[in-house]
């Protein structure tokens, strides 16, 4: 199954020993000091933030130092002091300085009338710096255990180790510096990225400039392998961007003059007025947590004082962006991950996690599939889903909006006469099949006006008898900054609670998304002229442009309603699939799990966080033309994926009780739900569960106890059941591929320019345990785009200095581990995996998640109360 020939995949992860993991300076705090800490005031208020950030915080202001304190209340399980908080940091502490750190800061906690209880109890007494590995321990399988702080600061000295050499980018350029932050990232502080955006500003009329400014930042985290066994350093490397200004912004990054080594990250808070030209603008900006004045008062000195005047101005104070548009965009390409994985394995003396190529193929259905169920495929994919009718209701205002909308409709239906459709006429598409335009500006207009009474006097958002559905299909736009902040209600949000209520599946559409002329010249278009003419040739017809917005929202819409066609079984069942193809029927599960944050709300109390929990079934008959029939679990059972997903829509975004708190037995109550949902499936079929890492949940799934502790399905394995469960991952902890060697295809012309990987699985082998990985192309990198394969932003030719405000696409990556394998073998299992996720459920292209844990994460992401969370800054 492994072949060298087949090509490696280098990563940016590295295995770590003794020589890299380094040494720390540990300050175990005796059993009086809990106590005292838990009698201490408990924050409060909007912008509060909690007391071990906000000491953390001070305390990296006032030594400089990436220091970890634990928190108290939360204390290690295991490790040499287990049960008790700790202070470890790379270098010795001052003792007069911390106690002085810890007394400014507990007298000014609101609530606590200046009161001194902690800077007595602290136990500073330094034993020297002592190895990390001391502080880890190997358990009788041979599997690293330690607290959970210890990996979490197990990345320092790699960070130290990689700011101490600057990275080379390209010969004619400097090497590029790194800073230390207090968050133990690595930020390219000095060298800041720069672009200029201009554009008319749509509510004024004017032509607008901002600069926008960013920087490269490396993150380190540090796990077990999976098995347990070795330890991994997993770098990442993102586009760290600095907020235009202060709307939404609740950290800032700084440099102290004290301290220039390290950059601090604090939390800020503004307060608005508003301006002469009516919109708000910032009246205050000020540290939380009391960190400003405790590093005065340390006689460290002040704090740089954040401007006032607005961050589009570069400086010493660095607001962190969250979201919303920025002149930079997101990414550093794959160019930058293969510079710095090699950088990264010169400084480390070591090579990184290499994945061999397997001769497990993941191909595709020949042909192009549209992002949509085609009308030949519909009367089945109904049948699939359970449903007789469905009708599509086309929801706009705008004359341009509709125009757009069925134009795209009648050319992939091939019905020219969709075009010129009267409103509320309604056209056969397919046997059971039926669209309707109608047009109801007062549905679709922003504001907080009953839309529900004219929802329930209009025949069209009545499903007929039986096996019916009504779905639709919706114009919208997004809310401009006044409406904002005005509170204006987004119609969007108020439909989707609406049509969640009477059952009824939604998608929207802006005219933000519309690309304008159809006979645009794409990438490979402009190639082909740009050579004709070199060549003296005539230049060649351009093809007609699909508006893929609009079948994208179409598919959508077939997709959430559980009208799937057979591309699926075409994929796991492809030809190329023969040697680890499932062998029998199986159903497959995804189980989708989201730790759910709700906002608050002023004179409100705050509502306790929920673990959003989501299961989506489908069954996997044998063959590739094949539909799978899919079903989501619900309070009624499981239910056709149409019907769950409305009755999840219009409840709670989570249940009462599930969490992750052991003192109110949340774990427990998650695992009781999942078991019995996964119980109803029946015993007529194995099971093949695909989840997302759980550690409070599922230990199993976690790499230091692979399969060995709770995994889903539990109970019925104990029962004798068929269940495999495979975990999934591609955030933070999964391997990113860097570049490839050996293999077939053809090679850049650059031998600097990383190589794609190609469409198999590739595997390592962690002592005895296998990771299988599956990366492959970006879908803009296939399409043309590649800039950010053949450049970094520092590296692009002045003709291309535009780009530097475009995304920069690294290798995609998707990560399976086999907890536990059931009847089936690991080739199996991991194959079907990559191959639910090559294929998407609807479109041509491929997600992060093999379908069922797709579909499970998209029914959470929908849900009406999804975007009322509470946020955090990087």
């Amino acid at each position: 199954m492994v072949s060298e020939d087949r090509g490696r995949l280098f990563t940016l992860s590295f295995p770590l020993d003794e020589r890299l993991l380094g040494a720390v300076h540990a300050y175990p705090q005796d059993e009086a000091f809990a106590p005292a800490w838990r009698r201490l005031p408990r924050p409060r208020g909007k912008d509060a933030v909690q007391q071990i950030a906000s000491l953390q915080t001070a305390a990296r202001a006032v030594t400089g130092e990436r220091l970890v304190f634990t928190n108290p209340d939360r204390p290690a399980r295991t490790g040499r002091w287990a049960g008790r908080s700790v202070i470890v940091t790379p270098g010795p502490l001052d003792e007069a300085v911390v106690r002085t750190l810890m007394r400014e800061w507990e007298t000014r906690l609101e609530g606590h009338d200046g009161r001194d209880t902690l800077a007595a109890l602290l136990r500073l007494d330094d034993g020297g710096p002592q190895p990390l590995s001391s502080l880890l321990h190997r358990d009788p399988m041979g599997r690293i255990t330690g607290p959970r702080w210890a990996f979490r600061v197990a990345g320092w000295r790699l960070a130290s180790m990689l700011a101490a050499q600057p990275l080379p980018l390209d010969a004619s350029l400097p090497a590029l510096r790194f800073h230390l932050d207090s968050e133990g990232d690595l930020l390219a502080w000095q060298a800041p990225l720069v672009h200029e955006r201009t554009w008319i500003d749509e509510e004024s009329g004017k032509r607008r400039r901002i600069a926008g400014y960013a920087m490269e930042r490396i993150h380190i985290e540090v796990e077990a392998a999976p098995g347990g066994k070795t330890l991994i350093a997993h770098l990442s490397a993102r586009i760290s961007r600095v907020a235009t200004h202060y709307k939404g912004i609740r950290n800032v990054l700084l440099r102290h003059p004290v301290n220039p080594d390290i950059i601090l990250k604090a939390p800020i808070t503004t307060r608005w007025e508003k301006g002469p030209d009516g919109f708000m603008q910032p009246k205050d900006v000020s540290y939380r947590g009391a960190t400003a004045q405790i590093v005065e008062a340390c006689g460290v000195g002040r704090l740089p004082d954040p401007p006032l005047t607005g961050l589009d101005e570069l400086g010493e104070v660095r607001g962190v962006h969250r979201t919303g548009k920025h002149p930079i965009d997101k990414g550093v390409g794959a160019m930058f991950h293969a510079r710095l994985e090699e950088h990264a394995g010169r400084v480390f003396e070591q090579e990184p996690v290499v994945y061999t190529g397997t001769s497990i193929k993941i191909s595709k259905p020949g042909g192009s599939l549209p992002p949509y169920v085609p009308a030949v495929k519909m009367a089945a994919a109904m049948t699939s889903a359970q449903l007789d009718a469905v009708r599509t209701v086309v929801l706009y205002e705008s004359a341009a909006w509709r125009t757009r909308v069925m134009g795209q409709l009648a050319r992939d239906y091939a019905r020219p006469e969709l075009a010129a459709l009267p409103d509320e006429q309604p056209v056969v598409l397919a046997p059971g099949y039926e669209l309707v335009t109608v047009r109801l500006p007062e549905l679709v207009r922003h504001g907080s006006h009953d839309r529900s009474l004219i929802l329930n006097s209009l025949p069209w958002f009545k499903p007929g008898a039986g096996r019916s559905l009504v779905t639709a299909l919706c114009e919208t736009r997004y809310l401009s900054e006044q409406e904002k902040e005005a509170g204006v209600t987004d119609a969007k949000h108020a439909l989707k609670a609406l049509f969640a209520e009477r059952g009824i599946p939604s998608q929207f559409i802006t005219m933000d998304s519309d690309p304008g002329d159809p006979y645009r010249l794409n990438t490979p278009e402009k190639v082909a002229r740009a050579r004709a003419r070199t060549a003296g040739l005539p230049e060649p017809e351009v093809a007609y442009k699909d508006d893929h917005a609009v079948q994208i929202a179409l598919g959508s819409l077939h997709c959430d309603s559980g009208i799937i066609d057979n591309r699926l079984a075409a994929t796991a069942f492809h030809r190329n699939a023969r040697e680890t193809a499932l062998d029998r029927e199986a159903v497959a599960v995804g189980l989708w799990t989201r730790y759910h944050r709700f906002a608050e709300r002023a004179g409100r109390p705050r509502t306790p966080a929920v673990l959003a929990i989501t299961l989506v079934a489908m069954q996997i008959p044998l063959g590739e033309d094949a539909y799978w029939p899919t079903l989501m679990y619900s309070d009624q059972g499981w239910r056709p994926l149409a019907q769950a997903r409305a009755l999840h829509h219009a409840g709670p975004i989570g249940k009462r009780g599930h969490h992750l708190r052991d003192d109110h037995g949340g774990p427990d109550n998650v695992r009781t739900y999942v078991e019995r949902a996964l119980a109803a499936l029946g015993e007529r079929f194995p099971l093949i569960v695909f989840a997302e890492e759980r550690e409070r949940i599922w230990p199993g799934l976690c790499n230091d106890r692979l399969g060995d502790g709770a995994v889903p399905g539990q109970s019925l394995i104990a029962r004798g059941r068929d269940v495999a469960v495979v975990r999934v991952g591609n955030g933070q902890g999964t391997p990113q591929p860097s570049r490839r060697t050996g293999g077939g295809g053809k090679l850049p012309a650059n031998p600097l320019q990383p190589v794609m990987p190609e469409k198999i699985l590739y595997r390592h082998d962690h002592d005895g345990v296998v990771s299988w990985l599956l990366s492959g192309q970006s879908r803009q990198h296939a399409g043309g785009q590649r800039t950010g394969t053949q450049h970094t932003r520092r590296t692009l030719p002045s003709g291309q200095l535009a780009q530097r405000g475009a995304p920069f696409h690294a290798m995609t990556r998707t990560e399976y581990v086999i907890a536990r394998r059931g009847g089936w073998r690991e080739e199996q299992l991991a194959g079907l995996a990559a191959r639910l996720s090559e294929q998407a459920a609807m479109w041509d292209g491929r997600t992060n998640l093999p379908a069922p844990l797709h579909l499970a994460k998209s029914a959470d992401e929908k849900h009406p109360g999804f975007g009322e969370q509470e946020e955090f800054g990087v």
